[in-house]
Parts: structure tokens; C-alpha cells; sequence
């Protein structure tokens, strides 16, 4: 297997064990589950450690996202493509979630504070860019610009998503892209007014 490739399968191999174990996680389990000899591990990383930045560094990147969401079809009704959209965030925060949880991790991880709060402003403008990709057909509909519309919906779904915040019979993609796209009122008051 080229070596891209077998770094790749430890770091899917090793993701569900950090979940699991967190940081003590044994070489020996991680060889197991990734079905190589212990000693491959050591071939691709130089410690079980930078194995573990490994896996940190692909759950944390949000390109992975961008990319699952520039595939979602731009011909579907807006709705639909929204509630894809929400499923793919969510499959990202709830592998997010899962390593905070287990490795006790608390932001910054390994950083000073100034750079981990840039870093997460940078991400959420470049997933705010993909999820206006998909409100753009529907530009005129929209009572804000696309982007933040798209602020609204990543806000929301991060909010709904979050297992101590959410509450679980509001965390399916369709009820979220519902809130967001028809807020909480049955129907809008008589006379009333726009925000």
C-alpha cells in the first residue's frame, strides 16, 4: 500500500479507538483495528502521538466538509439541499464532539488562544462560503445575503447538534432546516414586522 494510503487507514483505523480509549489508546490496538503489524504504525508515524495529531488534524479540518458539501446537487428544491447540507455538518460535529469528549480536549488545543480563535473564524468563513453555494439559486427567495443565511444555518445546526445544548428531538436535519427556514411561527401576525 503507497504510504499516503496506509496513513490514511491508521487515521480512519485510530479515530473510532481515540473516541473510545482517548490517549491511551496502545499502539497495539490501533495495529489491531487497522490490521497491520505494529511496527507499520512506526513506518508511516514517528510516534503514536503524531498519529493522534494525525487524527486530530483530519476531524478538525473543515475542507473535508466544504468538499462533501460542493457535491450536494444545486437543481434540488432548496430545502432538500439544505437538509443534506445539515447532515453532512453534523456528521462533522458529532466527530468533533466525540474527540472533545474523550480526549477531554478544551480549545485552544496546543495553541495560544489569539491563533485558535483565528483559525475557527477562518473555518467557519470558509463553510459559510460552501453552504452559500447552495442558497445562491435561490438568491431572490432569501431575506438575507447568502452568506449569512448560510452563518444562520451552520449557527443553528452547531447549536442543535451540541449535545449539551440540543436537545435530541430538534437535532434531525429536517426539523433544523425547518427552524431556520420558517422559524417558529405558524404563520406570520397581521400588521407585524420584519426584522
Amino acid at each position: 500500500m503507497p504510504p499516503d494510503e496506509r496513513r490514511a487507514a491508521l487515521i480512519a483505523a485510530t479515530e473510532p479507538l481515540l473516541e473510545q480509549y482517548g490517549r491511551e489508546v496502545s499502539t497495539r490496538q490501533i495495529a489491531e483495528a487497522a490490521n497491520v503489524a505494529e511496527g507499520t504504525i512506526f513506518r508511516a508515524f514517528p510516534t503514536k502521538e503524531a498519529l493522534i495529531d494525525a487524527v486530530l488534524n483530519d476531524v478538525f479540518d473543515v475542507q473535508h466538509t466544504c468538499d462533501e458539501l460542493a457535491e450536494i446537487d444545486l437543481r434540488g428544491d432548496v430545502e432538500e439541499r439544505l437538509v443534506t447540507a445539515v447532515g453532512v455538518l453534523q456528521a462533522r460535529l458529532q466527530r468533533v464532539f466525540a474527540l472533545f469528549h474523550s480526549m477531554r480536549l478544551s480549545p485552544p488545543i496546543k495553541q495560544d488562544p489569539s491563533s485558535f480563535r483565528a483559525r475557527q473564524r477562518t473555518d467557519n468563513e470558509q463553510l459559510n462560503s460552501a453552504i452559500a453555494a447552495l442558497l445562491e439559486p435561490d438568491r431572490d427567495r432569501l431575506r438575507f445575503n447568502p452568506v449569512e443565511a448560510a452563518n444562520a444555518v451552520r449557527t443553528v445546526t452547531f447549536a442543535l447538534t451540541h449535545p449539551i445544548i440540543g436537545e435530541d428531538r430538534f437535532t434531525e436535519p429536517e426539523r433544523i432546516v425547518n427552524l431556520v427556514l420558517h422559524g417558529i411561527l405558524t404563520a406570520p401576525t397581521p400588521g407585524g414586522r420584519e426584522c
